[in-house]
């Protein structure tokens, strides 16, 4: 009789031994602005009188978790169990709009945070889409985004900006997705504040 139990104690040893060395590490992707980018925001000619509100992002609840997604048909997508945002996509992409608009200085003064006075501005973002896109062998990230500046005494919208990018990767590399998403985002709020600066709102703000 011991000699069952000393040999099944000895097999379940073994097989927790070979699950723990199958064991995958998940790993955590963030999105933020590269230490490039944040240099090249910067420079921006005139200040716009006032404040801008930084807004809570809108994410598509599809996208809004810490799973990021994987769309390899067209109305079929998978959740990675084991690859996943540091931050919920809606958190990372605030602190990402902001700290771009705290280094371009456009406005006086950018905030996200709620204050006893109405800003005058308010900067508004919703992000339809954001995946990596698995088709035919080849990997590509996907941002759907739209950006709207509005004018909070009104609710007026002065400059709206919107982009659908599918922009292909290397290889399929978890990094290289999170990075490629940053950037799209870094050059989509080079577009906005390209438009911002050719609308004159520092005529509007004073009228």
């Amino acid at each position: 009789m011991k000699k069952y139990i000393i040999t099944a104690l000895g097999f379940i040893l073994l097989l927790t031994s070979c699950i723990s060395e199958k064991t995958v590490t998940r790993k955590y992707y963030t999105l933020e602005l590269s230490q490039e980018g944040t240099v090249m925001a910067t420079g921006t000619t005139g200040i716009i009188p006032g404040k801008c509100e930084i807004a809570k992002v809108n994410v598509n609840p599809l996208y809004e978790r810490t799973q990021i997604v994987n769309r390899g048909k067209s109305h079929e997508i998978t959740f990675y169990m084991y690859h996943q945002w540091a931050v919920r996509p809606a958190d990372a992409i605030r602190v990402m709009v902001g700290d771009y608009m705290q280094n371009k200085k456009l406005f006086e003064s950018v905030s996200s945070r709620y204050s006893r006075t109405i800003p005058d501005y308010r900067l508004e973002t919703s992000v339809k889409d954001l995946e990596l896109v698995e088709m035919n062998n080849s990997f590509s990230a996907h941002v759907n985004l739209e950006f709207e500046l509005v004018l909070n005494i009104n609710d007026s919208v002065m400059v709206k900006h919107k982009a659908d990018r599918t922009e292909p990767l290397e290889r399929k590399n978890m990094n290289l997705f999170a990075s490629k998403v940053s950037i799209i985002f870094f050059e989509e709020l080079e577009a906005l504040a390209d438009l911002i600066n050719k609308k004159d709102l520092i005529d509007e703000s004073e009228r």
